[in-house]
């Protein structure tokens, strides 16, 4: 092959190989569900999608909660959560992760943890949320991780914290279950094959895995967020700041069982945690009891308000 014709070979299989990852970059994003609320969009480099809900019920003043999905889920998710938080209340902003939704800033895409918190900051300012409010923030799973460190960068706009599904030693998972785990976030991959995978790593045992939770996953998503937890970029933003925090700990999670995750916040951060145990629940958590975390989260907003 001649020298000029071996340059376009390698120029005709680069672009090739550039329409393969933008394609697989679309099939790898399964349709999640909608999510409630109004839509928005902030532009810019990195655009942000988020998702507004008023309250039903007015009260004053009027506080706002802010909430983070899980690796490769969207906000959706917390659809139920926030109708029982709205009936409560509470104005709530779901927040989407980069590469969730769309292509853009999943995969390989290089950001930390502060990058996403600084997103959901983006967000608020948006949505109207001005520099001096307070607001309480839920996360679950990775989405725990950006709520503790937006906590930890934006302390005086934090009301408190609540961690759904918060492992503290991911490394210590057995090899089956993180076989499992990636499984399941490969949406483009049957639900007879991976269905499995998703009841046993996400689900307490006799549960039964809803609709919305066999889809909606975002490999995509997930290839950038796991990148983005373990960038270098990251400083120690575990402690998630100074204030209140709630830990909702499944009894049955096997990614993160009670003594990598409830248990070891309590014992490392003492009074600032309530730790309430949910029974028959797995990883998944939400749509397992549902009542019992609408509550318990309830209770705790009540107990730690935003407005002073």
């Amino acid at each position: 092959m001649g020298h000029s014709l071996r340059i376009a070979f390698y120029w005709i299989l680069g672009l090739s190989i550039i329409g393969m990852v933008w394609v697989l970059a679309h099939a790898l994003a399964d349709d999640a569900r909608p999510a409630l609320g109004v839509r928005h969009t902030v532009s810019g480099v990195n655009p942000i999608t988020y998702y507004t809900q008023e309250p039903q019920r007015k009260s004053e003043p009027a506080e706002t909660v802010v909430l983070v999905a899980s690796l490769g889920r969207a906000v959706s998710d917390f659809n139920e959560l926030r109708t029982a938080l709205s009936q409560a209340g509470y104005r709530t902003i779901a927040v989407e992760s980069r590469g969730i939704t769309d292509w853009s800033g999943g995969g390989f895409a290089s950001y930390g943890l502060s990058d996403l918190a600084s997103d959901v900051h983006r967000a608020m300012a948006d949505a109207g949320i001005p520099e001096g409010e307070r607001v309480h923030l839920i996360g679950h799973a990775f989405g725990n991780r950006v709520a503790r460190t937006f906590a930890t960068l934006y302390p005086r706009q934090t009301a408190g914290l609540v961690l759904v599904a918060a492992g503290e030693k991911t490394d210590n998972m057995p090899p089956d279950v993180a076989r499992s785990l990636r499984l399941s976030t490969l949406g483009f991959i049957p639900w007879s094959v991976r269905g499995g995978a998703v009841s046993k790593v996400f689900f307490a045992t006799g549960n039964e895995t809803p609709e919305y939770w066999q889809r909606g996953w975002s490999s995509w998503g997930a290839i950038g967020q796991v990148r983005a937890a373990k960038a270098s970029s990251n400083q120690n933003f575990s402690a998630g700041g100074e204030g209140p925090m709630l830990v909702l700990q499944a009894q049955d999670d096997v990614i993160a069982p009670p003594k990598d995750a409830g248990e070891l916040l309590k014992a490392t951060y003492g009074a600032r945690v309530t730790l309430v145990s949910v029974p028959h629940a797995g990883h998944a958590l939400l749509p397992e009891q549902p009542d019992l975390i609408a509550q318990s989260i309830i209770a705790f907003f009540h107990a730690h308000p935003a407005v002073k």
